[in-house]
């Protein structure tokens, strides 16, 4: 960067050397009085705004040292460079709204005036805009960059199902509701289609409630007959109970409800009637949302049905877009569905039965919704303008201040023992001590065991001198609340610790016989070059594998913020226990651009592990890979502000943190896509979904919640 200095015998003068060197939007940073007349420094905006690409210098040889603290200095200079330039440009705008001059747009209007002009609701765009990070502000060549963060925090907060089809997935029983006209009866066909195709015809069950259309029953019957399918419509006051014994047997009842107005009287009724009482728990409500709707009607139809839904116990987190073809602006169903917390689950784009639907393309929704062009005679004017002179800095904190609400309240309710860790981070002390512990210490008490347990490693990682905390698991392989410490004079695991141990490991050999003989299932990592036996030679892994392994499953996984297919293969090895032989394992992940695999692994377990637990197991050591560096990440960033809590404390703290990330980035909790959009926006994260954005995430909402709570703000308690 190079501040330029400018002498001149008067500031006028001086300021003319400025503008003719600089530009109009050059920087002052300092003027002041000489003898000589006024001596000016300043630097080109351009310049500033170059320091958020720069990358950090060489580490490489004996300038490794000097280079790090380079890169530390920079990166600290840069974030006050772009306060400076984010605070010359609002003295700049307010001037110019003073003297009565026309005020140059900056990107945040540019991209408010997109998602009003696509359909957005003026709340939306206004919390998103406000977000956006300082240096792809206030230069119309970061406009694309701008555009690409703005569309990527579009889709942080659009829950779907990646790579799936998760609607054809579902066993039990799915109801499609929605308002008259919508395209419940096409969509029940369309859906019934596709089914057929993936799981076939016997397994499936078609019901109608639509007694009130002229031809409703005969539409649906004449689909089912074609599909070979079974239909039943139920009658007038008649409830799903009334088909329990035909439901039987079925992997799925898919119900095309009647259509009625969220304003009809009969809908809480009707909405009551779709949960069999032995079918209850596997009932699924989906709403179907017309794209070509008005914004408030979709708006005031998901707010109703969602709340009736909730009353009859029958809740409605997923939702069908319909009429795509139809719709002029995309807008106001994706701000309906962020506002009111929906998964799209599929899309319908015509008529045609079955082709005119598939699984939801959130990318291209959203570039689509962002396509409309500006009207700027509508939108000169807009509401984002006319708070221009002070209403701009205060629009940003309330903006912040809901988003931080909003995020603290939802880590509290989506990550059990969250509220503690939080409590723990403002006392700097544990509530309890032992607690943290307390399945080790109580380890003969069923309750106190977790149904899985990952053992990290005894050694510290590499450039790191403390050992990574120990992580409980729930059945399905999501991270516990807290972390478990290692202890100098540490437990050995223990058979009675858990039913299931997990080692990033390879513990001894005396140990797995142990685990063997009382019935403990395990799961451990090898390197392909690991000596095993196979009936009496020894070959490594991967030569085992080769030679030995069978094709075992295929899964889709998500891994690193990306779906992949996880392909297993798996092959015998001896055991000590001619009656218990290992069963090594082979996974392979794809997804990637090339061919190849994008990772590789290596696995042993003991032979009572079935394939379903086997692929538990897989998932849980495969998600749960970055939890040794992320708990690093975490201490790093907490050690700066927790200087007084001892050392015991931080690393608690770090690995519970850690924890938490992984049990956010992973969670299919219908809310949880919404909360990792947030966290990302605060911190002006972008790309995929990943535990190293999310730490510094829920960091960065601790630290403004309590600020603003200090403050005396209305930020919850």
């Amino acid at each position: 960067m190079s501040i330029r200095r400018f002498l001149a015998a008067s500031h006028k003068d001086a300021m003319r050397q400025v503008r003719d060197a600089l530009g109009d939007d050059a920087v002052i940073v300092l003027s002041r009085k000489t003898a000589q007349g006024a001596e000016i420094f300043a630097i080109a905006e351009a310049e500033l705004l170059q320091l958020s690409d720069t990358t950090a210098p060489s580490t490489n040889g004996h300038q490794a040292s000097s280079a790090n603290a380079s890169a530390i200095a920079g990166s600290d200079f840069s974030q006050v460079a772009q306060q400076l330039l984010s605070d010359v440009q609002d003295m700049r705008a307010m001037l110019h709204q003073q003297q009565g001059l026309k005020v140059p747009d900056d990107n945040k209007r540019k991209l408010y005036r997109k998602m009003r002009a696509g359909g957005y609701s003026d709340e939306l765009a206004r919390q998103l805009v406000a977000l956006l990070p300082v240096h792809l502000n206030h230069s119309a060549k970061q406009l694309t960059a701008a555009q690409e963060w703005l569309e990527q925090q579009l889709g942080a907060r659009i829950s779907h199902h990646a790579g799936t089809w998760d609607l054809l997935e579902h066993q039990g029983v799915l109801a499609l509701v929605g308002p008259t006209g919508v395209g419940k009866t096409t969509t029940t066909a369309k859906l019934a289609a596709h089914y057929v195709m993936r799981h076939g015809h016997d397994s499936l069950l078609l019901v109608t409630t639509d007694s009130y259309r002229i031809g409703a029953q005969q539409q649906l019957a004449i689909y089912a007959e074609l599909l070979n399918v079974e239909m039943h419509a139920l009658a007038e006051g008649d409830t799903m109970n009334s088909l329990q014994e035909k439901m039987q047997g079925k992997r799925l009842v898919l119900v095309d409800t009647v259509g009625m107005s969220q304003r009809d009287q009969r809908l809480a009724q009707k909405i009551a009637a779709l949960g069999a009482d032995d079918y209850k728990d596997s009932t699924r409500v989906v709403l179907l949302l017309n794209a070509a709707s008005q914004p408030e009607t979709l708006a005031e139809v998901a707010s109703i049905y969602q709340r009736l839904g909730t009353e009859s116990g029958l809740p409605v987190r997923d939702c069908v877009l319909t009429k795509l073809d139809e719709s002029a602006l995309l807008g106001g169903v994706l701000d309906t569905v962020i506002r009111h917390k929906l998964t799209i689950q599929s899309c319908s784009v015509g008529q045609r039965v079955p082709e005119d639907i598939q699984a939801p393309d959130i990318a291209a929704l959203i570039s689509q919704s962002l396509a409309n062009e500006v009207n700027e005679s509508v939108l000169a004017q807009a509401e984002w303008e006319q708070p221009l002179a002070t209403g701009l800095a205060a629009n940003q904190v309330i903006s912040q201040g809901s988003v931080i609400q909003s995020s603290i309240q939802a880590l509290r309710a989506q990550l059990a023992g969250f509220t503690e860790f939080e409590q723990a981070w403002r006392t700097q002390q544990w509530p309890s001590p032992l607690q943290a512990m307390a399945f080790t210490e109580n380890a003969s008490t069923a309750a106190a065991a977790p149904p899985l347990l990952r053992w990290a490693a005894p050694q510290p990682l590499q450039g790191w001198q403390h050992r990574t905390p120990h992580l409980a698991l729930n059945a399905d392989g999501s991270p516990q609340l807290p972390a478990v410490l290692q202890q100098a004079d540490e437990l050995q695991p223990d058979y009675q610790l858990a039913p299931v141990q997990l080692f990033d490991y390879l513990p001894a050999t005396t140990l797995l016989e142990i685990f063997i003989e009382h019935g403990t299932g395990w799961l451990v990592s090898l390197n392909l070059n690991h000596k095993l036996s196979f009936q009496g030679t020894e070959l490594a892994a991967v030569d085992l594998v080769k030679k030995h392994a069978i094709p075992l499953t295929k899964q889709n996984l998500l891994y690193r913020g990306e779906m992949r297919r996880l392909e297993l293969r798996i092959a015998a090895a001896d055991s000590h226990q001619a009656d218990a032989p290992y069963q090594v394992v082979y996974g392979e992940l794809h997804g990637g651009s090339g061919k190849n695999p994008v990772q590789r692994r290596y696995w042993m377990l003991d032979s009572r592990c079935s394939a379903e637990q086997l692929v538990v197991r897989v998932k849980a050591m495969l998600q749960s890979e970055e939890y040794s560096r992320l708990t690093r990440l975490a201490w790093q960033e907490l050690k700066a502000t927790m200087r007084e809590a001892g050392q015991p404390l931080q690393l608690l703290l770090a690995g519970t943190l850690a924890a938490a990330a992984l049990q956010l980035e992973y969670s299919q909790h219908p809310e949880a896509a919404h909360l990792r959009g947030e966290l990302l926006s605060l911190t002006g994260k972008r790309g995929r979904v990943q535990g190293d954005k999310l730490v510094p995430g829920m960091l960065r909402v601790l630290q403004a919640h309590q600020a603003l709570v200090a403050a005396g703000r209305q930020a919850g308690a």
